[in-house]
């Protein structure tokens, strides 16, 4: 049961919980994987949808097998879980000689939590390839903006390093959609990891919403839906844990309550790893929810 986890000793509870961390996992007797949620992980009501995708991910390689690429998942979120333990139970729906099925539920005491569609897939030799995507327009990490917080500090932003390069408020130059509600930069983990495709999904949201950093709305905006395109398998990917992706993200449709954002992120060298589109609801929140922020220039960084 998971309830009797909660008295276990690995899920006690710990100041800072690394990613690689926050993705351990383990297998019950049931074939069920149980996992744990703490607070490093938090927004404002609950873990960032990017961490419980990156978990829906794991969980289908731990049954799918690691050696093809995570091609796409797929993730609807539920309800927030609170800290502590939660369960994933993962349905094989097809192994083939190319793409491999699964779907994966994440349960926490009797409540649904959130439900994944996992494929993973690989094809040798490719029959053709191309990219006619461009690279974002980005100033050097050196040129970029740093985004100071103050208290109350929500943990996710201290998870993560991100140089504002693209939308950067009051810098209309870092815009490249005049009045467009864009965000993005140089981003990495705050404690470097080895790229995957858990870690990527979790990037895919982990930005903060362009539209909170463009309106004076005391706004929020929980993921309902995120679904997340690997274009680079990260077997190919020639980068150290310490390297920073480009990563940028536009929030241009806003109705009747309603958000959509897409997102790239591409490797320095100009490989697109990864696609990313989801859909949010925007509800009212207290400015103590999240605290406020400021944009350091380049020329201040040091001294800030």
């Amino acid at each position: 049961m998971l309830e009797e986890l909660l008295s276990t000793k690995c899920f006690y509870k710990r100041d800072s919980m690394r990613f690689s961390e926050a993705m351990e996992m383990d297998e019950q007797n049931d074939g069920r994987l149980v996992a744990n949620f703490d607070r490093s992980w938090w927004v404002v009501n609950g873990p960032n949808g990017g961490i419980i995708a990156a978990l829906m991910v794991r969980a289908a390689q731990h049954y799918l097998g690691r050696d093809r690429c995570v091609r796409t998942v797929t993730t609807h979120f539920m309800s927030a879980p609170r800290e502590g333990p939660v369960g994933l139970a993962v349905t094989v729906e097809r192994l083939g000689k190319i793409a491999g099925f699964a779907a994966v539920r994440m349960t926490q005491e009797d409540r649904l939590i959130a439900t994944a569609l996992v494929a993973v897939a690989a094809v040798e030799p490719a029959l053709h390839e191309w990219e006619q995507r461009e690279f974002p327009i980005l100033p050097t990490l050196e040129n970029s903006w740093l985004m100071r917080t103050m208290p109350p500090r929500v943990p996710l932003h201290s998870r993560w390093e991100r140089y504002w390069g693209l939308g950067v408020p009051g810098v209309p130059e870092t815009s490249t959609i005049s009045g467009g509600y864009e965000a993005g930069g140089w981003i990495r983990l705050s404690e470097p990891e080895p790229y995957d495709e858990a870690l990527l999904a979790a990037m895919a949201d982990s930005w903060i919403p362009a539209i909170m950093a463009h309106t004076d709305f005391a706004v929020h905006a929980p993921t309902l839906e995120l679904t997340v395109q690997f274009r680079t398998d990260p077997r190919k990917m020639e980068m150290t844990a310490d390297t920073y992706c480009a990563a940028v993200f536009r929030q241009l449709s806003g109705s009747e309550g309603f958000i959509d954002e897409t997102g790239e992120i591409w490797s320095p060298d100009g490989q697109l790893l990864v696609l990313s589109r989801q859909l949010a609801v925007l509800l009212p929140r207290s400015d103590e929810a999240v605290g406020k922020w400021e944009f350091v220039s380049p020329q201040f960084r040091e001294r800030s």
